[in-house]
């Protein structure tokens, strides 16, 4: 008989494609063919404000059984108010003690926690019935009530946190260091990551698995005009409105261009009607992976990012990338790869964006054989496969 191993997610469901949900799914997928995987989540598909809009209990998709649980609270303006007080905070100076920054109790700090949401009181009650049941139990991300909640009922130590860790205001709370201090084990996206969380959580060790990702070469799109790219969620966070404020610059910069900027995925921030801006919105993976192929580069603006699985999708496509200098993981791979750029305000996003345009063809196959590369010798699913087995067969030892 397989032995079992559980993931605790926020969320799960085929039409969400990026960050910790993908990675979840992934590494189900991945212990799927060895293991028999509970992937353990909310009925709640929007982080938003948490609604139950998707079937409470047990789904069975790949071979691998989703149950979900409702949640009992959600988002309201209460959080709001607590995260607008956390992030004026945040733009205080920092102190000497990066995980004492905003001097909150520990009371406040797991209220905030809880406060965004999901709780589900089924899933802890379900980690407290039946956590003995799993060989392995592995929470992602750090971020959520059912990582800190989901940890504190089980009645033993064969569990893995899962960062997926971000240079973030919530990552400074004292409550998250200690949590991950704590941990048997940790399972980092990048060396990156494993930094900022030896730097901000005094966390020694723990080891990189990172993700796999599709490498399979595709046909590039065929588009009437030259263009950049950006995938994923379109929102102020993810570092959107500088791509848009940035391109228009560019335009104004260059009014005799003809390059396009062209964004897929969930729409949050609003676009609106732009010049030159064309939004896709949501695509299959195949036609993703064709625009990817065909970009004079892809766009990664975001801040925040532990990883950036569809960057890397964009690499294996042979794309050029330009990338948030801001967000430490970003600006590994553009200098372990050498198939990028790396901007740090306006000014060096258009000139990334002008270089990009007029870079010669042969230019661009270089760098984008080099990105290719990169994502070959590091992501192949063999690798990590391997390196996730392992850190199973390490928690059932005890």
């Amino acid at each position: 008989m397989k032995q079992r191993v559980a993931i605790v997610v926020q969320r799960c469901h085929e039409r969400l494609v990026g960050g910790a949900e993908a990675l979840a799914w992934q590494y189900a997928q991945l212990l799927s063919a060895d293991y028999e995987v509970d992937v353990l989540s909310s009925t709640a598909s929007d982080y938003q404000n948490w609604d139950n809009d998707l079937d409470p209990g047990t789904e069975q998709r790949e071979g691998i059984s989703i149950l979900r649980f409702p949640v009992e609270r959600g988002r309201t303006p209460y959080f709001h108010a607590l995260h607008k007080n956390m992030l004026a905070a945040f733009e205080k100076p920092p102190t000497a003690d990066p995980t004492n920054r905003y001097g909150w109790p520990e009371a406040l700090e797991e209220e905030f926690i809880r406060a965004q949401g999901p709780n589900c009181p089924g899933l802890l009650q379900h980690l407290a019935e039946h956590g003995d049941d799993y060989a392995a139990v592995f929470f992602l991300p750090y971020l959520y009530p059912p990582t800190l909640d989901g940890i504190r009922a089980l009645s033993h130590r064969r569990w893995a946190l899962i960062p997926a860790l971000h240079d973030e205001p919530p990552a400074y709370l004292k409550t998250f260091a200690r949590l991950a201090r704590q941990a048997p084990r940790v399972l980092w996206n990048t060396e990156a990551e494993r930094r900022l969380g030896k730097r901000i959580w005094n966390v020694e060790g723990g080891n990189v698995v990172a993700m796999t990702v599709a490498t399979d070469p595709v046909s590039a799109a065929t588009e009437k005009r030259p263009y950049i790219l950006y995938c994923g969620r379109i929102d102020v966070s993810k570092g959107c409105a500088l791509l848009l404020d940035g391109f228009d610059a560019y335009k104004s910069a260059n009014p005799d261009s003809n390059l396009e900027l062209i964004l897929t995925g969930n729409d949050v921030l609003g676009i609106g009607k732009r010049k030159d801006v064309r939004y896709l919105g949501f695509v299959d993976e195949q036609r993703k992976f064709e625009l990817m192929a065909g970009a004079r580069a892809f766009v990664q603006p975001s801040p925040y990012e532990s990883l950036s699985i569809v960057l890397l999708e964009a690499m294996a496509q042979g794309t050029p990338i330009i990338v948030n200098g801001q967000c430490e993981v970003l600006v590994d791979h553009v200098i372990t790869s050498g198939s990028g750029q790396v901007f740090r305000n306006q000014v060096e996003l258009v000139a990334a964006i002008d270089q990009a345009s007029a870079m010669p063809p042969d230019q661009r196959r270089q760098l984008g054989s080099k990105a290719r590369d990169y994502v070959l010798v590091n992501y192949s699913r063999e690798q990590v496969a391997a390196r996730l087995s392992a850190e199973v067969e390490a928690l059932a030892r005890g």
